[in-house]
């Protein structure tokens, strides 16, 4: 059968559809009533609910998740740390951080770069083989332009949709393998669970189970066995760890800030000086409960990691043990999460 080829305007559409899905999701700011009208219609197509509260609205400061970090002052502060290794790693000064700190994490600079594309090809069946991902469970890939990636369920039984940037950067391997995982917890979910339930999994479960697949795109012998040249696998690994320390200290600063917004820009000074733009901070306090999910999702899943790495090494991702045992955690759910039923 022949395929009608997509045309510029058509992914567009699409890019559009799913930053808009996104940005309601989130809670996040400047999105209208009509704009909302349209994500609750596209999440009906879509087969999700269209709830009066999207999920991951924003909690308020004094909810649990967010004052438990406030006091977690060691993080934050390696925040400038980290940006002045990670520049010098890349041989760059810390200006080219201020003046585009995207390219920056994205890792354009670093001067090696690893295909999307190929490491999906690379990645799944492996993760089939593996039963980390249920051979029945399919996926459909949308690649946009320079879209955040993301990972939500559709209408037909026993698939997902991941949308995924086809630019080819170092960061592609702790995005491509976190919306891996956000795949894998989807298809580990009971069959029989409504499909609106599907759109209203616990935050900080899913982040959990995300971020334990994520760490394999900071390993550089996980990247080499998926047939990644050992010395790219090695620089975008380092490049990812860099990432994954940075996230985290962001994530605190985040938080302590959404727990005292009236010294936000005193905090932000004191822990980053000129690196980090206050007015991006207050943005992202605005979803303070996706990224108290975030931070806790990092602590169950350094928690998980470790103790498959005591229990099976280094390669604990090479045991089908440890996969099984990630399933039977996520579908138990730590303390006050919901399982959402029986895993298949």
């Amino acid at each position: 059968m022949t395929r009608t080829p997509v045309r510029t305007d058509d992914e567009a559409v699409v890019e559009r559809a799913i930053e808009l899905l996104r940005a309601a999701d989130l809670g996040l700011t400047g999105l209208g009533e009509n704009g909302r009208r349209l994500a609750a219609l596209l999440r009906s197509v879509a087969g999700g609910p269209s709830p009066a509260e999207p999920p991951g609205t924003v909690a308020a400061p004094g909810a649990t998740g967010i004052t438990d970090v406030t006091n977690v002052t060691d993080v934050t502060d390696e925040l400038p740390c980290v940006v002045r290794e990670w520049a010098r790693a890349m041989g760059v000064t810390e200006a080219a951080f201020r003046a585009d700190r995207r390219a920056f994490l994205r890792g354009d600079l670093a001067g090696v770069e690893l295909c999307p594309r190929a490491l999906v090809r690379a990645a799944v069946p492996r993760l089939r083989g593996l039963s980390a991902l249920p051979e029945g469970h399919r996926l459909s890939l949308v690649w946009t332009r320079d879209r955040p990636s993301v990972t939500f369920p559709v209408r037909i039984p026993d698939r997902s949709a991941v949308a995924l940037p086809d630019r080819p950067a170092p960061l592609c391997a702790q995005y491509v393998h976190h919306e891996l995982g956000h795949a894998m917890e989807l298809a580990w979910r009971s069959p029989g669970l409504p499909l609106a339930e599907r759109w209203r999994r616990p935050p900080v479960l899913a982040e959990w189970g995300a971020l334990v697949v994520e760490t394999l795109g900071l390993s550089a012998a996980w990247l080499a066995s998926l047939g990644v040249p050992a010395d790219t696998a090695e620089r975008v690994a380092a490049h990812c760890r860099y990432e994954d320390r940075y996230t985290r200290a962001l994530a605190a600063l985040i938080l302590r800030c959404a727990a005292r917004p009236e010294r936000l820009e005193e905090e932000v000074a004191r822990t980053s000086g000129d690196l980090i733009d206050p007015r991006h901070v207050r943005e992202e306090t605005e979803r303070a409960g996706y990224w108290s999910a975030v931070f806790e999702g990092h602590a169950l899943a350094d928690r998980t990691v470790a103790g498959f790495t005591e229990r099976w090494g280094e390669r604990w991702w090479d045991e089908p043990g440890s996969w099984r045992e990630l399933r039977e955690q996520l579908t138990a759910g730590p303390a006050g999460l919901s399982s959402n039923g029986p895993v298949r």
